[in-house]
């Protein structure tokens, strides 16, 4: 289902099974059943209606590809010249219902295949044939499973055994997609009272401009409960209508109400309210929440195993988000759905679970384990070109494929950011274009269809390469709909479908890249350091190596925000996860040193290791580390510079120099002091005096000796902004806050 993890669809639900045909998310089966539970027939009055849409010209009892208006010819698909659709043969009212259905196919960006329609055609002129008199006059006068139980027996009187499974197949489904669109056009109900909701069959369901899963329909007929179904129907219009829920959403709170449905009819079903009593709706509930957590996954990597935390999640607080909003509006619901149960909800419908109770996801995963190895990079960047490759050669034959996932591994973006691109989405710069000389600078603005959080930067720089790679797939685009597109269609988006898409309004759909990565993922057999399999076909992995590319090599945080279109650092920060080499080589990069100047005598990786295994995140100091063993306490206060157990390096060059100052600074202010009270200055010999003598000499000693390491090894690398970090940290020791200020752009 639309918006579901693929790890929480039921069984048969989205699949294709052996014996089931499978329309993109649904059955066949049980289209047919949201067609019968729907209850829409025959009206002669809407026919009129209908049939006036449908031009002069494309009002003919012989429809082919030689016999249909010019506008419409390269919509009518042949395998043979003789390929045509007989309408002549069909009563009157069947035949207009016919026409206007191969018209609205042509409308929604689809083809015509002529053999499935003249076939459908012929088996309707003889099922009519055979019925006599009584028989039926319009599409609508039989359900879809008795036509084709007539489309059967009608082959068997004529030739004496039955259709063949795949003739069957092709009739059953041209025939339920033309009940789809007639059940649509003659039900006269609010679009949101229907059983299905379909986008692109109706253009009512109010969705964004550019909506990811926006051509997937969502089936309310699975909720078998009729007035928790239409609760949860006029739910869904006003979220959607609102914009307090997305479609995608919507695709969740639908499914997470089938189960809890199936969970209610397996206990003999419940009324709206649930229970009569308080004690009794936080019993039934708590028992759900245990139904949930025993609860396996039925498909996937994951089969068998029990649901995540997330999943979990989805699933509980979508029920009680549904009550929460009734309860709310509990009058407005009874007075529209003509149902006085609403009107029973009380404060223990506003919220089912205490805190604690439902599952909590994890939010921050290992950032690792999303991070492709460079060595994995390498190889993958290397076989991109297999995706556009003839299929002859051994390649794919999509060179969409191809320019997507150059852009993905070059930008970082969303999946959804780039499939849903502008067919022009370039941007000029505010300033002058770089020569040719710099190939490596930025040439243009980027501009994508930022989904999923309102208000975030929608923007990027891009350089040349990523220019040629979009100017590429322009032309492509362009070229393919000249050859495949409606007369006079332009492309809207730069990746576009090639099925159902005559006026290039449908952009590349994902599952078909996440089909071909995964087929590409088996072909190459890349393998990590530890010989596990990398699967790449998680395309959000790319955004994680990126992300964590440009924070190893020392971008700034606020900067990456930007780039990744972060409203916030606080998303930022689930990729700021430094890498473990990374961190253990900027450690083992720096000579450590003791408070006299001695290089330590432990060996650096001991150091790490003690640090880092044990998160002694309390031995390190601002201006080193403690090497004091975790079970004993320090009772020297911030005597560290006298102390045999302190240790530090160049990383805290900023700090010790500046410790420096201040203590040179607070010997003359103390010193000046002195002298106004006393008339003459402390002696060598005060016992205070030598102690700070001892602690700038110590740091005099250890920041000499930390230059030499920094001249003989050069700059380190440094992670995310830690430059600007240090820098600041050592103005606001020195009170110099007025010079070398970032501009923060």
């Amino acid at each position: 289902m639309a918006g579901v993890h693929r790890g929480l669809a039921p069984p048969g639900r989205g699949r294709r099974r052996a014996d089931r045909t499978v329309l993109v998310n649904i059955t066949v089966e049980e289209v047919m059943d949201n067609l019968a539970a729907a209850g829409c027939g025959y009206d002669p009055v809407i026919l009129d209606q209908l049939w006036a849409t449908v031009p002069d010209d494309l009002r003919l009892g012989r429809l082919s590809a030689a016999t249909a208006p010019e506008r419409y010819r390269d919509a009518f698909t042949a395998a043979a010249p003789s390929n045509a659709i007989l309408v002549e043969r069909l009563p009157e009212p069947m035949g207009r219902e016919l026409t206007w259905c191969c018209l609205r196919v042509i409308e929604l960006g689809g083809k015509i295949a002529l053999p499935g329609v003249a076939m459908l055609t012929r088996r309707l002129a003889e099922a009519v044939a055979d019925l006599g008199a009584r028989g039926p006059v319009s599409l609508m006068d039989l359900p879809a499973r008795d036509w084709c139980q007539q489309f059967s027996l009608a082959v068997h009187r004529r030739k004496g055994r039955l259709p063949t499974a795949r003739s069957t197949q092709t009739v059953r489904e041209t025939l339920v997609r033309f009940l789809r669109l007639l059940a649509l056009a003659y039900d006269t109900r609010p679009w949101w009272q229907r059983e299905s909701w379909n986008p692109v069959e109706d253009p009512r369901i109010p969705l964004r401009a550019h909506e990811p899963q926006g051509r997937e329909a969502i089936y309310f007929q699975r909720v078998s409960a009729p007035r928790l179904r239409l609760g949860l129907q006029w739910y869904c219009k006003i979220s959607l209508e609102t914009g307090a829920l997305r479609w995608s959403t919507v695709g969740q709170r639908v499914f997470a109400m089938t189960m809890f449905d199936a969970f209610l009819a397996s206990r003999g079903g419940r009324p709206m309210h649930l229970a009569d009593t308080p004690e009794g709706v936080r019993a039934l509930m708590l028992d759900y929440l245990g139904h949930v957590r025993a609860s396996r996954a039925s498909r996937g990597p994951t089969e068998g195993q029990p649901l995540s935390a997330n999943h979990m999640k989805i699933l509980l607080i979508s029920v009680e988000q549904l009550y929460a909003f009734m309860h709310d509006h509990k009058h407005e619901a009874a007075a529209t759905l003509g149902d006085p149960g609403w009107l029973r909800l009380g404060p223990q419908h506003a919220a089912f679970y205490r805190r604690g109770e439902i599952p909590r996801p994890v939010t921050h995963r290992d950032t690792e384990q999303n991070v492709i190895p460079e060595a994995a990079f390498t190889q993958i960047m290397a076989s991109i070109g297999m995706l556009g490759d003839p299929v002859a050669n051994g390649g794919f034959g999509d060179e969409q494929a191809m320019r997507i996932m150059m852009l993905q591994t070059r930008l970082g973006r969303r999946i959804s950011e780039l499939l849903l691109l502008d067919h022009d989405p370039l941007c000029a710069l505010a300033t002058q274009v770089p020569s040719d000389e710099e190939p490596d600078a930025f040439a243009a603005r980027l501009r994508y269809q930022q989904t999923k959080i309102d208000g975030a930067p929608d923007t990027v720089l891009v350089d040349r390469e990523i220019v040629t790679i979009i100017r590429a797939q322009q032309e492509w685009a362009s070229g393919w709909i000249a050859r495949h597109g409606a007369p006079g269609a332009t492309p809207r988006y730069l990746f576009l479908g090639e099925k159902m898409n005559r006026h290039g309004n449908r952009p590349y759909v994902s599952s078909t890249l996440h089909r071909m990565l995964t087929e590409m993922a088996r072909r190459l057999d890349i393998r990590d350091d530890v010989g596990r399999l990398v699967d790449f076909q998680r395309t959000h992995r790319f955004r994680h190596t990126k992300a964590t590319s440009l924070l190893n090599a020392g971008v700034p945080i606020h900067v990456v925000q930007r780039y990744l279109g972060h409203l916030s650092p606080t998303m930022t920060m689930h990729y700021a996860k430094t890498l473990t080499e990374t961190h253990e080589a900027e450690f083992l990069r720096y000579r450590k040193r003791t408070a006299d100047a001695r290089e330590l005598a432990m060996p650096a990786a001991d150091l790490y290791d003690l640090l880092h295994l044990d998160s002694r995140t309390d031995r390190i100091l601002p201006n080193g580390y403690c090497l004091l063993p975790p079970r004993q306490s320090c009772d020297r206060g911030n005597a560290c510079l006298t102390c045999d157990k302190f240790t530090t390096d160049a990383t805290f060059l900023p700090e010790l120099r500046a410790q420096h100052r201040r203590t040179l600074t607070l010997i003359d202010t103390r010193q000046a002091a002195f002298t106004a009270r006393t008339g003459a200055p402390m002696g060598t010999d005060n016992v205070w005096l030598a102690g700070r003598h001892r602690e700038a000499a110590a740091l005099g000693a250890v920041i000499a000796a930390l230059d030499a390491d920094t001249a003989a090894q050069g700059q380190p690398v440094r992670g995310a902004g830690v430059v600007a970090r240090t820098d600041a940290a050592a103005r606001r020791a020195t009170g110099d806050l007025g010079r070398g200020q970032p501009d923060g752009r």
